[in-house]
């Protein structure tokens, strides 16, 4: 079940949340609530996942039970992580995943929803156990950490420990009726996102990707730009939809993304994008590498095995490799330079600097080969001056919008044609990189009537144009 669709969000996420706050309210025995609502969550999830289809919901019940089985052999043991048989069945568990997740990817089988995902919470899972990190580890609240469906699809990749402590503070929460309208209005501002502007920008995208030796020198600049543009809005509209989801709950879901196109380099840009999948890098092979206690040269290889190990997660092609390559040694760069803009200018010329930088990696992600990349660079050269495709710009005249221009003098512009497509880039970069992210807007704005006729306006906009949405991108990885 996709976040943007009409059974999410108009009956399986109100009969959930129901269903949680009506047994949260009823049982005032604390191991009986926290068994109950484990169940209601497990169940619901496993309706949320099972949607997709039942293979993809027997590979993620065989690989619950692989990695349950793991764990029970590590905690039958004394002084675990510390044991040898212990980290003969920890490498039996971490290659088995590992294997599995390989599988799919190289083999040319279709992907299951999720496999990247939940497998590498699985990892962490049993690595965390090996360590001693972990104490409890009820078989409900294990499956409750794995299956939880605000985080199943595309993270973040939350640690067992944090994800038991929000779930303890949820399982307690009273209801907040200020705290569920700031969650009503993050919601409709993620299905916004995603809906809206992620999905017009696709359009776009898929043309300008799909017709590389047709382009202008306009339009190949631009259907780079759109496609940073369309994961930003894909991406943060679904961590502000799984964010309200939870806050719904009571749940505090970790912070994944944080306006990372107001990044001054490539690392703080990694603190900012993806933020749990770094954060796993770093803990689970980074460090255990050596990370930066081995000196410079030992540091920087480090960095690039860490961001071609990346590469290589979203992607199989050599396009993927690329796009690692290049964070990973603009990442060794900046971490030998070390220099930090002082001055306002000098700051918005380094966020412009690494969007730029950004832009183009993401050109090698999207394309279909390295050729295709490098033919999108070729026309933004050689491409000529002309008039946009009539294609291209056609995906941004939402019906809604184009009504009004068609009634006012702008018809008579000629450029009518092109005038959304300006619109929405002009409002892209405007929310992008001049405007406080959803989540902090939620957490300080003001709620009244006029958050509240905002919220509706975007939850009415979002469900009459579900009929065309697409999945999530981060859905393939």
């Amino acid at each position: 079940m996709l976040f943007n669709s009409y059974g999410f969000v108009m009956l399986f996420l109100p009969i959930f949340i129901l269903g949680f706050c009506l047994l949260r309210r009823a049982l005032s025995d604390s191991k009986s609530k926290e068994l109950a609502l484990n169940i209601w969550i497990i169940a619901g999830s496993l309706v949320f996942y099972g949607l997709f289809g039942l293979r993809n919901l027997a590979i993620l019940v065989a690989s619950i039970l692989w990695n349950a089985a793991i764990v029970r052999g590590l905690a039958g043991k004394k002084n675990c992580g510390n044991a040898g048989p212990d980290k003969i069945i920890l490498a039996i568990g971490i290659v088995a995943d590992v294997l599995l997740l390989l599988v799919f990817k190289f083999s040319g089988l279709i992907l299951p929803i999720a496999i990247s995902f939940y497998t590498f919470n699985q990892i962490s899972f049993i690595v965390d156990v090996y360590r001693g990190e972990i104490a409890d580890r009820d078989f409900h609240t294990y499956l409750s950490y794995i299956l939880f469906f605000p985080k199943i699809l595309q993270g973040p990749l939350m640690s067992y420990k944090d994800f038991v402590a929000e779930q303890k503070k949820s399982f307690e929460a009273k209801v907040d009726w200020e705290n569920v309208m700031r969650a009503m209005l993050l919601l409709a501002m993620g299905l916004f996102k995603k809906v809206i502007l992620a999905d017009t920008f696709g359009k776009a995208v898929n043309y300008g990707f799909s017709n590389i030796a047709v382009l202008g020198r306009l339009e190949a600049i631009l259907s780079a730009f759109f496609y940073s543009f369309q994961l930003y809005f894909d991406f943060s509209g679904y961590c502000d939809v799984a964010t309200a989801v939870c806050m719904l709950m009571g749940f505090g879901l970790v912070v994944n993304f944080n306006s990372p196109y107001k990044s001054v380099n490539i690392m703080d840009f990694w603190k900012r994008w993806h933020i749990t999948l770094t954060d796993f890098f770093t803990k689970y092979i980074y460090i255990p590498l050596g990370g930066n206690r081995k000196g410079a040269a030992r540091t920087y290889v480090n960095i690039l095995i860490v961001f071609l190990v990346s590469g290589i997660w979203h992607g199989t092609g050599w396009t993927f490799v690329v796009w690692g390559l290049m964070h990973g040694v603009m990442s060794v760069i900046t971490r030998a330079v070390k220099k930090v803009p002082k001055t306002r200018i000098g700051h918005a010329a380094a966020v412009l600097a690494n969007f730029l930088y950004v832009t183009a990696a993401w050109v090698f992600f999207r394309a279909e080969s390295v050729k295709g990349a490098i033919g999108i660079f070729g026309r933004m050269i050689f491409g000529g001056i002309r008039p946009f495709y009539s294609t291209f710009a056609d995906g941004f005249n939402l019906d809604e919008i184009w009504y009004f221009i068609k009634v006012t003098p702008l018809m008579k512009l000629s450029f009518a044609w092109d005038i959304c497509l300006w619109l929405f880039t002009a409002f892209a970069v405007i929310i992008i990189f001049f405007c406080p992210n959803a989540i902090e807007y939620t957490r300080k704005c003001k709620i009244g009537i006029r958050t509240t006729l905002l919220t509706a306006f975007l939850l009415f906009w979002c469900v009459l144009s579900f009929g065309g949405v697409a999945t999530y991108l981060y859905m393939n990885f």
